[in-house]
């Protein structure tokens, strides 16, 4: 048996490898695509995957043929750089640009922001708005935050925006994201913390987060 402290979990290190609302992700990428001017809005409890959530559809949107940006929200983020960024991202090619007269990008863009509540400047959502309103731009934003926010949702007021709702997955899921997790920190199956031990801590958790804490805590 392998001695526990050499288990690595990083319960504190989002990992889209180990995420666990993959269909739920691919709607979003699916609706993405084929609509335009979609809103969404990743709701859950501080823990429980929402940052694995848009780490994820920012790895794999390209296979899906959509163009993702990843932003972490907070006063940090600086309303120039954020705009400059996607301004780069949606602009036409150089020959769309001379020869198809087209302002942007065809291929369709989704505009990822995390902790979306903690994102005052008001420029960065009105921005946001303005380019949903874009003629010809296929443009999304997914945000993600524990609840939604009464000052964000007037910014956003007459559109539709769909809710994901992200629950604490069943003991079955979770176990095996576990297991994948533990070989991948230098464990074998369930070793070597036993699967009843991991069961009754999932069962006594709330949050994904938690129990890889908790876990962690054990292999001390």
């Amino acid at each position: 048996m392998r001695k526990m402290d050499k288990i690595i979990l990083n319960p504190n290190v989002p990992d889209p490898t180990f995420m666990v609302y993959k269909n739920e992700a691919r709607r979003v990428m699916l609706k993405a695509l084929a609509g335009k001017s979609e809103c969404f809005w990743v709701l859950g409890k501080t823990g429980i995957g929402k940052t694995t959530f848009l780490l994820w559809i920012n790895k794999f949107a390209p296979m899906y043929k959509l163009k993702s940006m990843y932003f972490h929200g907070g006063n940090e983020l600086n309303f120039e750089e954020f705009k400059n960024s996607i301004e780069k991202a949606t602009k036409a090619s150089f020959f769309s640009r001379i020869f198809l007269k087209k302002k942007y990008t065809e291929a369709p863009i989704a505009v990822l922001i995390d902790e979306a509540e903690h994102v005052k400047d008001e420029r960065i959502w009105k921005y946001i708005v303005s380019k949903l309103d874009e003629p010809g731009l296929n443009f999304s934003v997914v945000m993600a935050s524990v609840q939604e926010v009464e000052e964000i949702k007037q910014y956003f007021k007459g559109r539709d925006i769909e809710k994901i709702e992200l629950e604490k997955p069943s003991t079955d899921i979770l176990m095996e994201m576990i297991r994948k997790r533990i070989e991948a920190g230098g464990g074998e199956g369930y070793q070597p913390f036993g699967k009843q031990l991991i069961k009754d801590i999932i069962e006594s958790s709330d949050t994904i987060r938690e129990i890889l804490m908790k876990l962690e805590e054990v292999a001390k």
